[in-house]
């Protein structure tokens, strides 16, 4: 795929999307020092040369009483049919929040929302039913929190903007009108009241006020706009941390300086075979060389070992639980 370069202009307004994806022109406008014209020009321009690919609502399942269920896959014998309708598959099934294609010590992965084990087992039962001939192996992994930062490697900055989703397990509940509202927020987070109304066939100020409540319970907790990291030519890694003792002093420390880094955009917690996940994007490999080498030599006491891979595509995010 050829790189596309954009100006800082461009970056500071992705940066900003990656804050707070449903942030009004005018806000962007100001932050970026354009006019309002401007900078609707060019996320449009943006939105046509496929660098934006869309904006979507992040929705703190825990609240709702669901839990992240996430598979690592290694392929066996698959064509790139085969895979591509494995990919179609997970798309189309409503329990499954996001997929991703990837390089490196695994292939694929998909994270799934349900309440409890029960659940996952029946909806990965039915995907080993249909494609299981095609696993080498699997893993299986809950995340307890994951950690959302903002796209700092854009600027090269530091920021302490962070979006924390996961939690201590709730039972709130959702009813129709709420979760007709975050559905139409799951399929464009820039969606204005009005036209939500006007899908839903009720008031702006009635749809304004849900948004409101769901914010202040913590279901609503963000917006995130979803973007093309290839033609930009950046390279997003995923490292998984192998540590000699687990501590909260030790995962607050990994934790800051994760955070700190100007390539992180994600980290997660979880319950499984890694006792800590983190996500970088950089320009190439001796930028990633540089910043392992560094985590090592830092944290040499606590770090194990560690494998990495490439999350090469993100064909499906979808926060929304159906039940």
């Amino acid at each position: 795929m050829t790189s596309i370069s954009i100006d800082q202009k461009d970056k500071r307004i992705l940066f900003e999307l990656s804050i707070n994806a449903r942030a009004s022109i005018s806000y962007i406008a100001k932050k970026v020092g354009l006019s309002k014209q401007v900078v609707k020009y060019r996320m449009d321009l943006l939105e046509k040369r496929g660098i934006l690919e869309g904006y979507y609502v992040l929705i703190n399942i825990a609240k709702l009483g669901y839990s992240y269920y996430r598979c690592f896959l290694n392929f066996r014998n698959v064509d790139p049919e085969t895979e591509q309708e494995i990919v179609e598959y997970c798309v189309k099934n409503k329990s499954i929040m996001w997929v991703a294609q990837v390089d490196g010590d695994l292939d694929f992965i998909f994270v799934v929302n349900v309440k409890n084990a029960v659940e996952f087992q029946e909806v990965l039962g039915e995907m080993l039913n249909k494609y299981g001939q095609f696993f080498e192996e699997k893993y299986i992994s809950i995340a307890t929190s994951i950690h959302h930062y903002p796209h700092k490697f854009l600027l090269n900055i530091k920021a302490d903007d962070e979006i924390i989703m996961g939690g201590p397990i709730q039972n709130l509940t959702l009813d129709k009108i709420d979760f007709q509202i975050l559905e139409q927020l799951t399929i464009n987070a820039r969606r204005s009241l009005l036209d939500i109304g006007s899908k839903l066939k009720i008031h702006a100020k009635v749809v304004k006020y849900r948004i409101d409540q769901l914010v202040k319970k913590g279901i609503i907790i963000g917006y995130r706009a979803k973007f093309n990291h290839r033609i930009l030519g950046y390279t997003h890694h995923k490292v998984n941390l192998h540590l000699t003792q687990v501590s909260k002093d030790i995962i607050q420390k990994l934790s800051e300086y994760i955070k700190s880094l100007p390539s992180s955009i994600y980290l997660t917690n979880a319950v499984g075979s890694t006792e800590m996940e983190f996500e970088v994007m950089v320009k190439n490999n001796q930028e990633f060389h540089d910043l392992m080498r560094d985590l090592r030599f830092k944290f040499s006491q606590y770090i194990k070992t560690y494998s990495t891979f490439i999350i090469y595509y993100e064909p499906y995010i979808n926060y929304l639980p159906i039940n």
